[in-house]
């Protein structure tokens, strides 16, 4: 039951993300969250998408690193994780909101990537899951490095990032002892 949590936090909130890109399809921005906020309606589905996703997501955190795994480090990370998505999907990301959504995003981001690096670190992942799941987050993890280099646009890094590393953590969760 630990990975159907998982999935369905990203395959959920990856889905809203790839629709609000599309829908939005000629009025390209930044980033994601600039998508959303460009109507009522699409800012309210990132929203409660977000909101659904952060609930499975500790779900699947608590389960997966509490009660499987005894790693308390990675499920508070991973709290504070839900906690920041939280703040940024609330917080329109234009206008006054923008500096503390995008601080939010970020810190969420980092605290989501190093729980999953802190699992494969310490958790015992067999073979050859542990070279496949190092496989799926060296380019994760090089789209996070390159969007700082190239800043024209963010939300093709966002849209690959999030089931890549969805995928990471299914391998890890899978194949952990």
């Amino acid at each position: 039951m630990t990975y159907v949590y998982l999935l369905i936090a990203g395959i959920e909130v990856s889905a809203v993300h790839f629709f609000l890109v599309w829908y939005h399809r000629a009025n390209r921005r930044y980033s994601i969250s600039e998508h959303a906020v460009l109507t009522r309606n699409s800012h309210l589905l990132y929203f409660v998408s977000h909101l659904v996703c952060e609930i499975f997501f500790l779900l699947y955190s608590y389960t997966f690193f509490i009660v499987e795994h005894d790693l308390h480090i990675a499920f508070y990370l991973n709290v504070t994780f839900a906690a920041l998505d939280f703040i940024q999907a609330a917080l329109p990301s234009r206008g006054k909101t923008e500096k503390v959504h995008f601080a939010a995003a970020y810190v969420s981001w980092c605290c989501y990537l190093l729980a999953g690096i802190l699992a494969l670190i310490t958790l015992h992942i067999a073979e050859p899951y542990a070279a496949i799941s190092v496989a799926i987050l060296l380019p994760v993890l090089g789209m996070f490095l390159y969007m700082h280099i190239n800043r024209s646009k963010l939300y093709p890094y966002q849209l690959a990032m999030v089931p890549l590393f969805v995928m990471y953590m299914l391998i890890i969760t899978i194949s952990a002892r």
